[in-house]
């Protein structure tokens, strides 16, 4: 069955009355405004909606509008973001929310040209926020789109490659509905996430599955084309807890790079023995002897990023409590240095990656 114009020119109608029967209760939704739009689209990235929700109520709560999330502190934002991952995400909303201040009053641009000005908004975010919050006619193209779009009209495309999102974009407007742009962008979207879902879509429960090109000639689940999974390299770390008393020791990641700026145990490339991880410790903490220190193997861990994997072994050092000081060589609770011994109370309050939440589970939530 071969499908014409006038047939497709009817798909936004049918979309749209399919979204507005069966359209996802989600709170950014209940109250639309530009500031929760921008949230819930930058959280939304790389994680799934159940996980957003509690996440999204907090992060408003503690950030309630632009020029409140300005003048927080980077490391109040990463630890409302604590459990989300890819924080380049809360760092950009952070640093947009500062340059709106500075060029907008603390409020976000109404159309597109200036939204693509604010750091960490890219086409996508600014499409949805324009059209979502605005009422703009603009499209807001993701990976739920790109993969409608390529089945219902049989487009042989891979969402990664650059090309790929031109391409649909520009069919996406052709069929964009004028003032009614927002609603058509979530209804895709929603189509996307429920039924034409990654894999093998849900064809029989699909309003569009007598327009889908891909569904007639039963290729849906071919499309849209899938990239072959290069393999990715494995990284080794031995990750060590240092105590001393009713403190812990801990030190911040760089300012650039692979979890910037978040804190960390000690962590040391590759699998170290028992032996160079207390040889290493009276080096490096003024320890005079081994006798000062108990050391315990901890559980082994490993966390996947999306181009790399980390091995993990831990130990826990416990500097005994009767020798004469805690180590002379480092800080106390954020002070200049390398590292510092936090309280465990104060630590608890400082952002740690998800990659090592098998350390800091054990260690920061239990106590």
């Amino acid at each position: 069955m071969e499908v014409n114009n006038k047939m497709l020119d009817k798909m936004p109608e049918i979309l749209l009355d399919w979204f507005y029967e069966n359209r996802r209760e989600l709170p950014w939704r209940q109250n639309r405004t530009p500031y929760g739009t921008w949230v819930s689209e930058t959280m939304l990235q790389q994680t799934r909606v159940g996980t957003v929700i509690s996440y999204y109520s907090r992060f408003l709560g503690l950030f309630p509008d632009i020029p409140c999330l300005a003048a927080a502190r980077q490391e109040d934002v990463y630890k409302a973001w604590e459990g989300l991952g890819y924080y380049s995400r809360a760092r950009n909303l952070h640093k947009g929310a500062a340059f709106c201040v500075e060029h907008f009053d603390g409020k976000l641009p109404p159309n597109m040209n200036e939204l693509l000005l604010v750091p960490g908004i890219g086409p996508y975010t600014a499409g949805a926020i324009a059209s979502l919050a605005f009422g703009k006619n603009e499209t807001a193209v993701d990976g739920n789109v790109i993969r409608v779009f390529s089945r219902l009209f049989a487009i042989f495309v891979c969402p990664t490659d650059t090309l790929a999102k031109n391409e649909i974009s520009s069919v996406v407007r052709e069929y964009l509905p004028v003032g009614q742009a927002g609603d058509f962008n979530e209804a895709v979207m929603d189509l996307g996430a429920t039924i034409c879902s990654p894999g093998i879509p849900h064809c029989k429960n699909c309003p569009l599955s007598l327009l889908c090109q891909a569904n007639l000639l039963d290729i849906a689940s071919k499309l849209p084309l899938k990239r072959v999974k290069k393999d990715i390299p494995t990284l080794t770390y031995t990750i060590v807890v240092l105590t001393y008393k009713d403190e812990i020791f801990i030190s911040r990641r760089p300012s650039y790079g692979l979890l910037a700026n978040l804190n960390e145990f000690i962590s040391l490339p590759g699998f170290l023995s028992e032996k160079e991880i207390l040889d290493w410790i009276m080096r490096d903490f003024a320890v005079t002897q081994t006798s000062d220190l108990v050391i315990t193997r901890l559980e082994n861990s490993s966390h996947v990023f999306s181009h790399l994997r980390w091995e993990m072994i831990g130990y826990h050092v416990q500097i005994k409590e009767n020798t004469a000081s805690s180590p002379p060589s480092y800080f106390r609770d954020g002070e200049a240095g390398m590292g510092s011994f936090y309280q465990l109370e104060n630590a608890k309050k400082l952002a740690f990656p998800s990659a090592i939440k098998t350390y800091t589970g054990s260690f920061l939530l239990s106590k």
